[in-house]
């Protein structure tokens, strides 16, 4: 049926069954892991119920500013731009509608003006904690997390608006229909039927979410900064500061904000007491895989997802949520917006340290997509594209600030005749040493490490030397043609090295054997939205693959620096010839497996005194991410109501683990369970992780109109170009930005009999005379000749 066909992540897309035809369900066929049974039917009667409710709905009289989500989920029409989760949607009954009278404007309004009131409230407390200083301290963890999620201005415009659309939420969840006896998410997704039009907000979501873009910029060959204007219909759909998406409907305590509990409404577990429980410190590296997998993980993350926290609202100043000992604040100084993870007595590490309080600070939300009240949904700063925006910024202005003048190039620092990436104008606030080199990137997480650092330096490196290639076949190109002809090569690279190589050594699977088919080119139907359960759990399983030390190599020794010592603290590669030793280290060294094997640097010292998976758990549950046993059953596992019956992906020993630690198997975070997983034969990754980032990937590629591969659209390559493009690889953008003569082909894995270190002439290159201008290419003669001396000089030099 339809419905398997999605779940699977084919490409029967095009049956008319509403406008939003993306494949929201995962699947992982039985194949892939022994022992996981048969597809639950559970899906299929959930598809089942939806269109009986659409029946048992019809009927049903409501406001005009009403509109029932499951309604819109069958219409052929709809204005709404991000459909709910449309897997799990509880709703209410008829029955249960019949009873709730009807919501009215005023209702709405008056909710709105009540949650104004208290947030002008917080002013006071605001203010009262900047007299205090209770802020992070420079250099300290709560700064490092508060840098990592550094949020704009225009970010903390909309994190206002959606607070009071929240707040005014939870009142009328309290006031219109909780009072009639509806269990909270039922009542939660009826006020999420509530629209935004007719209030004080409706003219701002709609300038978010409902905009219409210029002929112009529809037709351009260059896509936004901002990721607007990529859809021709839905133009918001992927842009910078728009909301999450959800696969699963949201598990909040209270329906709209408050984190998720545990079964019964039980308190859930302390973050940090589950890493401590179900995680080591074993030193596991992988045999086949090089750091550049973990790093180039990483890379690939930021580009796609970055999740602002909350500041003060009136003040804007960062958050601090435990005393500067590690203590509890006292209730007189904690902000709303505050989550802190509590330590417990016992701590193996932190008793000695008498820390009872770890950082944690709220996300940021925004405007939900279809411009309605309802649950809050968290915000993605950068854009939802594989489109570079880590690089080139996620806005314009940031964008034009990080390029120069002229030559279509991005600007650099020079120390010791290096070229480097800029310095930033005010380290301190993106770095915790303001007295070395901080460096100023389209992404504050640049200066995270230096090997994320260094793969930064290396892109801005490759951006300027293909604009200088350009500019000397095409001398009659601009600034701005140069400029964007190579921010569009250089994204091409981008995505082609991402899933035509580090895809496959992640999965062992290339990326037509994990969706069994073949590029259809773009889908103006598919929502490339990030979705809040790839953004804040999928990708995770990056921190166990990092180790504690930083190998740096040349040409005569192998030196070694701590992790720990080095979160934004970017002097490593601000040191001349410091990007090449951290580049060519990052090559060589051997990633760790992946696995609940933590680094003491990221279990116990991350960004200078965090816990790493503390703060994944901790933003799974602030996101009210529904338990780990629900995305199984969603990726097409079977139902998990004991913990014993875990033990189909995840190892005994790991699920008694889990048992002792959670009072319940529903209760199990999702990013545990994940990490929890067996790899898959061939890969690094788990049936679930697998089968959410495959269903991430698929909707990134397919609903991105400016993606590489895609022929026939504005921004489309021409073959040749196209063919060009195919020949990028990590290991080619090495050997060009660095002073190197020899890596091997594939920088994913390590060298072996089958991936041997080879000189960079036998390293296939792009040749960018395929982007000469035709009115600029020399004669026939002339090419003729040069085409002949290539070829000679390059015979038994390439393949």
């Amino acid at each position: 049926m339809l419905l398997k066909r999605i779940i699977e992540g084919k490409s029967m897309l095009n049956a008319d069954v509403g406008k939003d035809k993306s494949p929201e369900k995962c699947s992982r066929r039985n194949s892939e892991c022994d022992g996981c049974g048969q597809h639950s039917t559970i899906l299929e009667e959930m598809m089942k119920m939806v269109i009986l409710g659409v029946v048992l709905w019809a009927g049903v009289t409501f406001g005009s500013h009403v509109a029932p989500y499951p309604l819109n989920l069958i219409t052929l029409t709809t204005d709404i731009y991000h459909p709910p989760p449309m897997y799990d949607f509880p709703f209410p009954s008829a029955t249960m509608l019949k009873k709730i009278p009807p919501v009215t404007v005023a209702q709405t309004n008056k909710s709105i003006d009540i949650s104004k009131m208290t947030v002008a409230m917080l002013q006071r407390l605001e203010e009262n904690l900047n007299l205090a200083g209770v802020k992070p301290k420079s250099g300290s963890p709560a700064q490092a997390l508060a840098i990592a999620g550094l949020p704009s201005n225009d970010a903390m415009k909309y994190e206002k608006s959606s607070m009071m659309i929240s707040k005014a939420s939870l009142n009328l969840v309290w006031t219109r229909c909780m009072r009639y006896g509806l269990p909270i998410d039922e009542c939660a997704s009826f006020i999420s039927t509530l629209n935004l039009r007719e209030s004080e907000f409706g003219g701002e979501c709609a300038q978010l979410e409902r905009f219409t873009c210029r002929s112009h910029k529809m037709s351009s060959k260059y896509r936004t900064f901002d990721g607007s204007c990529n859809n021709p219909v839905r133009s918001s759909w992927g842009q910078a500061l728009t909301g999450y998406k959800r696969l699963l409907h949201p598990r909040y305590a209270d329906g709209i904000e408050e984190p998720r509990r545990g079964t019964n409404h039980i308190e859930l577990p302390s973050a940090r007491v589950v890493s401590l429980r179900v995680t080591d410190n074993l030193d596991v590296p992988s045999n086949k895989k090089t750091m550049v997998l973990a790093v180039w993980s990483q890379f690939v993350y930021h580009d796609l997802v970055h999740t602002p926290v909350r500041k003060t609202i009136h003040t804007n100043e960062a958050i601090r949520c435990c005393d500067t000992s590690g203590l509890n604040l006292t209730p007189r100084y904690i902000h709303p917006s505050c989550m802190p993870i509590s330590v417990p007595d016992d701590d193996t590490y932190f008793n000695e340290k008498y820390v009872t309080c770890m950082e944690y600070t709220r996300s940021v939300t925004t405007f939900r997509g279809d411009c309605t009240f309802g649950a809050s949904e968290q915000m993605n700063q950068a854009t939802h594209f594989l489109d570079g925006s880590h690089i080139y910024g996620s806005n314009s202005r940031d964008a034009a600030a990080l390029r120069e003048k002229t030559g279509g190039l991005l600007k650099t620092s020079s120390i010791d005749d290096e070229e480097l990436l800029p310095l930033a104008s005010n380290p301190s606030e993106k770095c915790l040493d303001g007295n070395t080199a901080c460096f100023n990137t389209g992404d504050v997480r640049s200066n995270m490490h230096p090997w994320l650092t260094g793969i930064h330096a290396l892109f801005v490196r490759e951006h300027n030397r293909v604009a200088r290639a350009l500019a000397a076949i095409n001398p009659g190109w601009n600034s701005d043609k140069l400029y964007h002809e190579a921010r569009r090569v250089v994204i091409a690279e981008l995505q082609h090295i991402t899933f035509k190589q580090w895809l496959p050594a992640l999965t062992g699977k290339s990326f037509d054997e994990m969706y069994e088919s073949y590029d259809l080119g773009y889908n103006s139907d598919i929502d490339p939205t990030i979705t809040n359960s790839f953004a804040t759990a999928a990708f995770h399983f990056i921190n166990s693959l990092f180790d504690e030390d930083i190998q740096l190599v040349d040409d005569n020794n192998l030196a070694s620096h701590r992790l720990a010592d080095n979160y934004f603290k970017p002097e490593l590669v601000a040191k001349r010839g410091g990007i090449e030793k951290v580049l060519r280290g990052m090559v060589s060294q051997k990633a760790q497996s992946m696995d609940l094997n933590y680094d003491n640097d990221l279990r116990h010292r991350w960004l200078g005194g965090l816990d790493v998976l503390a703060i994944d758990i901790q933003r799974g549950r602030d996101h009210g991410l529904p338990g780990y046993v629900q995305y199984r059953t969603l990726c097409g596992m079977t139902m998990a109501s004991t913990f014993s019956d875990l033990t189909d992906v995840i190892r005994i020993e790991t699920v008694e683990k889990l048992s002792e630690v959670y009072e319940h198997v529903e209760d199990i975070d999702l990013v545990v369970g994940m990490m929890a997983e067996s790899p898959l034969p061939d890969s690094m990754i788990g049936p679930t992780a697998t089968c959410l980032i495959r269903e991430q990937l698929w909707r990134t590629r397919t609903g991105d109109r400016y993606f590489y591969s895609h022929p026939t659209e504005a921004g489309s390559f021409s073959s040749r170009m196209l063919a060009e493009l195919r020949r990028a690889s990590l290991a080619r953008l090495l050997c060009d930005n660095l002073d190197i003569t020899a890596i091997q082909r594939d920088v994913f894995h390590s060298p072996s009999d089958s991936n041997p270190i080879v000189s960079c002439d036998a390293i296939k290159r792009i040749n960018l005379e395929a982007w000469q201008d035709p009115a600029q290419q020399p004669d026939i003669l002339t090419r003729t000749n040069a085409w002949l001396k290539n070829k000679v000089g390059s015979t038994n030099s390439t393949k």
